[in-house]
């Protein structure tokens, strides 16, 4: 199996259209935040898709060098690098002061090599930003229940195939720190926009119902810590 699944133009366009079309600003904003904080002169987004994060950080002019690598055809833009590649093998010919990877590691087979190569490719001191589901969240565990009540959809969706990976915060955090090779620097629990998120009805009520229970869930999580998604900020060591 490919490190990286190669998505077509319908996984973008159908299967998750509203999470492509609303990017998580609030998101993009915290780690634009993290990324000048920390004086980061060149960033890699790794499985950057179509490119949202990176067009984000150009279009609010930070002076950093971006370039994005995904196995997907790479999205053109004159003021950023985009290749078209595999993270694992790709010769980058450099190092980066910080590598960011949105809504990656769930799709990957080898964690282990994707830390690794992380680490590898990190300047001393640069910081790997990673983010993806918490299946500690509120909303993994209401899916679970209603499973168990003959109610499969939500817990489906979660466990697509595509998703080869689920994420605690803990089991997270302890990917990388386990190895040795980072120290954590920062959790951020959060959520995505409501209008990112892809409601798998036509009927109108239906998609009401459903959207408006999902805003409740987000809610709790939010107060509790148990968010639907994780964003976990590491800082290399050696």
């Amino acid at each position: 199996m490919d490190q990286l699944e190669v998505y077509g133009s319908d996984y973008y366009l159908e299967t998750h259209r509203n999470w492509f079309e609303n990017p998580n600003i609030p998101l993009f904003e915290e780690l634009r935040s993290i990324l000048v904080s920390i004086g980061a002169r060149n960033l890699l987004d790794v499985g950057c898709g179509n490119g949202a994060f990176l067009k984000y950080m150009r279009a609010e002019g930070v002076p950093i060098a971006l370039k994005g690598i995904d196995l997907s055809e790479a999205v053109k833009d004159e003021q950023i690098v985009f290749i078209r590649g595999d993270f694992l093998t790709n010769d980058f010919h450099e190092k980066f002061d910080a590598i960011v990877s949105l809504a990656v590691i769930e799709h990957l087979a080898d964690i282990q090599s994707f830390v690794r190569r992380f680490h590898e490719l990190l300047d001393a001191n640069g910081t790997a930003i990673i983010m993806t589901l918490n299946e500690d969240g509120i909303l993994y565990r209401i899916a679970r229940f209603l499973r168990n009540c003959g109610i499969a959809s939500p817990f489906l969706r979660l466990y697509d195939p595509h998703h080869i990976n689920h994420f605690s915060q803990k089991s997270l955090i302890r990917l990388l720190t386990n190895s040795g090779l980072f120290k954590i620097v920062r959790v951020i629990n959060h959520n995505t926009l409501m209008s990112a998120i892809d409601v798998p009805s036509h009927n109108p009520i239906v998609r009401g119902v459903m959207k408006l229970g999902i805003a409740g869930i987000f809610f709790i999580g939010r107060v509790t810590g148990r968010t639907y998604l994780q964003t976990i900020v590491a800082s290399k060591i050696g």
